[in-house]
């Protein structure tokens, strides 16, 4: 067996950054941690609970709506995660999701002589399907090529 930590082909999740929705819960990823879920309470209420700087700060408010909630959540968080910003621009860069560098796809396998077959098969039959479906139009008078 291989080391995971050796091997080139073994490839994890990406991971998550900006806002995802959870079933009906909408959780805000930075830096690979969750810091905010914003969920619906039972009394018809919204509840943000948040956790931006150290596991142990957390805060929990209610609030009227999912969007209020994650719009104070953003401006919450980034006041505290990039200090030195102005709040627009710390709230623009804590929403960035692009990942950090492009994924290059996985290596597929060649087709099998099976597949190959397969697919010649199935293009002679779509062309010998095309030919009936045009000359049945050209017939019927409705379609002029």
């Amino acid at each position: 067996m291989l080391p995971s930590h050796g091997y080139q082909g073994f490839r994890t999740a990406p991971i998550p950054s900006g806002w995802v929705q959870l079933g009906d819960t909408w959780v805000l990823w930075w830096n690979g941690r969750r810091i905010v879920n914003v969920s619906a309470a039972k009394d018809g209420s919204v509840r943000v609970r948040l956790n931006a700087r150290k596991m142990w700060d957390t805060k929990d408010v209610r609030v009227a709506s999912i969007a209020q909630g994650k719009r104070y959540a953003e401006r919450w968080c980034a006041a505290r995660l990039y200090p030195e910003m102005r709040l627009r621009a710390a709230v623009a860069r804590l929403l960035d999701a692009t990942p950090a560098e492009p994924l290059e796809p996985l290596p597929g396998l060649p087709p099998t002589r099976e597949q190959q077959h397969q697919a010649r098969r199935l293009e002679a039959a779509s062309i010998a399907a095309s030919k009936r479906f045009n000359d049945a139009l050209e017939s019927s008078g409705r379609w002029h090529a």
